[in-house]
């Protein structure tokens, strides 16, 4: 309790005064830093808006000096990840997601990664945890297996996909592409037998099929070059440029929807080859610019820059 004398009279202030201007004091703290804290947020979005990572980053930074948060850590792994910093985006995805394990976004961003840092199988450990949140994502995760050549497991993951929630166009076609390589592959008695007769590896049977593409494509036997891509995607269907000369064929047909969706499904196979990915892009900018789409064909030619 505070005494306090004015003229001669004596007054008394309970102690609650004094804690009460504490209490206001420490408001006001916490409202200045809520107001730093998003002047920098905001700040930190409008930089990513126009693809200025450094300085979003910067941004998120000091956000995360204030309350370092799942948002934050959520925000700084996708401006690392657009800078293709591959390890600081899954540092940051991953306390994004132990701060909030049940949030599909941040396990889809540390799904992602890990794709991208060629961890399949801790991919394949985060897509289980997102098909939980989310049956649809079974897609994702059959496209991983068949990377690993896992063909049973994609099939699986799309056969359960097929009775929870539908298949989509590219599920179908993968499901239809895993069917029929089931069909022809031999059976285990006759393996050996198989290897002993063939007279390349499996590597080069790839490439001669893709050397026959290639040809039909240059004497614009836009056919064959379709018929050709079909027959290789039942052996190797996680090969990116059987979909993509598939695609350019299809452009050539003007089946834009059609080369559209091997697009789609071919570029999920591409890992650290640039070249090959600006090669998808600028098929998509041939199949939307033809069929009148501008926004999709500009969205596509920034990616190719």
């Amino acid at each position: 309790m505070y005494i306090i004398i004015l003229s001669g009279i004596l007054f008394t202030i309970p102690e609650i005064v004094h804690a009460q201007e504490e209490e206001e004091s420490a408001e006001i703290s916490l409202e200045e830093n809520i107001d730093e804290f998003q002047e920098h947020f905001f700040e930190a979005l409008k930089q990513r808006g126009i693809e200025n990572y450094d300085r979003a980053i910067d941004e998120l930074l000091k956000c995360k000096k204030i309350d370092d948060n799942a948002s934050i850590a959520f925000e700084l792994g996708k401006n690392y990840y657009s800078q293709k910093d591959y390890g600081q985006a899954k540092e940051s995805f991953q306390r994004a997601v132990t701060k909030k394990p049940q949030n599909q976004w941040y396990l889809l961003g540390l799904f992602n990664t890990q794709l991208k840092l060629n961890e399949r199988d801790d991919a394949l450990s985060t897509g289980k945890k997102i098909i939980y949140l989310n049956p649809k994502f079974r897609e994702d995760v059959a496209k991983v297996h068949i990377n690993k050549q896992e063909y049973k497991k994609a099939l699986k993951q799309l056969e359960k996909l097929q009775k929870e929630a539908g298949l989509t166009l590219t599920a179908a076609r993968m499901k239809e592409m895993l069917e029929k390589r089931m069909e022809k592959k031999p059976s285990s008695k006759k393996v050996d037998d198989v290897i002993k007769q063939t007279p390349r590896p499996r590597e080069a049977a790839n490439s001669k099929i893709l050397e026959q593409i290639e040809e039909a494509l240059s004497t614009n036997a836009y056919t064959d070059a379709i018929r050709l891509a079909k027959i290789g995607l039942g052996d190797f269907p996680s090969q990116p440029k059987l979909y993509l000369y598939n695609a350019k064929a299809l452009n050539a047909l003007k089946e834009y929807k059609k080369a559209i969706e091997m697009l789609e499904i071919g570029l999920d196979y591409i890992i650290d080859n640039v070249p090959l990915e600006k090669e998808f892009y600028q098929t998509f900018v041939v199949a939307y610019k033809n069929m009148g789409n501008s926004k999709k064909e500009k969205y596509y030619l920034k990616k190719i820059q």
